[in-house]
């Protein structure tokens, strides 16, 4: 009997221990998943690789801006905005002719960057906070230093009234322009790249002197030459334009009549109607219009300036790649007037032993690749565009403006190119 019961329970611990440990459930492997059926995180399309797989720039522009990007009754592009595309396809494509200029309205420009419509975008635009911080929008280097000033007729009122033929700009800008310095002064010619960049100390101090001289003036000598316009009747269009002129001419307590009138177009009519003796806008607006006047001598934009605001490229905001290009771009214009290399002399560079001009036009190290361009990206760019002294004086010079701040840092301008090494 206790044999009996010894080996019941042995069998009922038994049979307890295995209810402790049940068998484990059979493994079930999934069958593998097909690569295709997982869709890969795919980064953003670089516009780079865009224009390079579509073979052309599509570039936004004004296209009724003299001076920046017009066409003219042939279909002919020109202007410093219109170079800089050619300039980028230069670089990019290899020609500075692949390129489509889709003119756009100011009230539409950022909307076709953003929705990729166009590129790039090269339409006589201002730099500023609010725009800087706007959702997918970023600027490259500033291409030109405008200002508000104010053009001012010297010559006989019309006994007619005419009207040009066209606007600058049938637009208006939403922003003025800054200023470059409205005194006229003859481009410099750059240093020879085979020789010392430093000048000597006397062409030093004469620079320095006519530095000094178009310096931006001060308010006491703003409010002089402002008290030579009391009691003249100034067109200017409503908005910020009309802000400006105000809080100038209250500064320096002098009076005078605004005519604030609705668009630029309005502004424009009613100075060549002889209905106010002057008119207020962006140095750039008013150097342009004039060229269309009868006669261009009876006109002089003074040398005030109401605002300061930089005309820059903008581009998409979440592509370092595509930015870096087009700012190296620019920094190429600037960078090769400031070593004395154009147009019409780039070839006499290409066997150079000076190793930064080497370096700099590709023939020694690789910049270009590390942007994802040609290794003669630069070299491109010089053959079938030019320098930024070349843009200039091909574009704007013709309308009489002055570099002034438009000039490379070595001449006291802005322009200054970031090294290239």
């Amino acid at each position: 009997m206790r044999q009996w019961c010894f080996f019941l329970s042995l069998t009922v611990a038994l049979l307890s221990g295995c209810q402790d440990k049940p068998a484990p459930a059979p493994t079930v492997t999934a069958p593998p998943t097909p690569t295709s059926a997982i869709a890969p995180t795919k980064e953003p399309e670089s516009i780079l690789e865009r224009v390079k797989a579509r073979g052309k720039l599509i570039c936004g522009v004004n296209g009724k801006l003299l001076g920046f990007s017009y066409v003219d009754e042939k279909g002919t592009w020109s202007g410093l905005d219109v170079d800089y595309c050619r300039a980028i396809a230069a670089a990019v494509l290899g020609d500075a002719k692949a390129i489509e200029f889709k003119p756009l309205l100011a009230k539409d420009r950022f909307t076709a960057l953003q929705t990729g419509e166009v590129d790039i975008l090269l339409r006589n635009t201002t730099r500023t906070l609010s725009r800087d911080v706007t959702p997918n929008i970023s600027f490259a280097p500033t291409t030109f230093f405008d200002g508000q000033g104010i053009m001012l007729r010297i010559g006989a009122k019309p006994t007619a009234s005419p009207s040009p033929n066209s606007s600058p700009n049938n637009s208006p800008p939403s922003s003025p322009s800054s200023s470059p310095s409205a005194s006229p002064s003859p481009s410099a010619s750059p240093p020879n790249p085979t020789s010392s960049n430093d000048p000597s100390k006397s062409d030093s101090k004469d620079k320095d002197a006519k530095s000094d001289k178009q310096a931006s003036k001060s308010n006491d000598e703003l409010a002089i030459a402002l008290k030579d316009l009391a009691n003249k009747k100034i067109c200017v269009e409503t908005g910020i334009n009309a802000s400006n002129l105000e809080a100038a001419f209250k500064e320096a307590n002098v009076e005078i009549e605004p005519i604030i009138l609705l668009d630029l177009d309005g502004v424009l009519n009613a100075y060549a109607k002889g209905e106010c003796e002057g008119v207020s806008s962006e140095k750039s607006q008013l150097a342009a219009w004039r060229s269309k006047l009868p006669r261009p001598a009876d006109h002089k934009i003074l040398d005030v300036s109401f605002s300061k605001e930089p005309l820059s490229p903008a581009i998409i905001g979440n592509d370092d790649r595509w930015r870096d290009v087009i700012s190296w771009v620019i920094y190429a214009t600037f960078y090769a007037e400031e070593l004395g290399i154009g147009t019409d002399n780039y070839a006499v560079f290409k066997d150079t032993k000076n190793p930064e001009v080497s370096r700099f036009l590709g023939t020694s190290d690789s910049l270009g690749i590390e942007l994802g361009l040609a290794p003669d990206w630069t070299t491109q760019i010089l053959k079938q565009v030019g320098n930024y002294g070349d843009i200039y004086s091909r574009n704007l010079a013709p309308l009489d403006i002055p570099r002034g701040l438009n000039r490379p840092w070595k001449q006291g301008g802005l322009l200054y190119a970031m090294p290239f090494r």
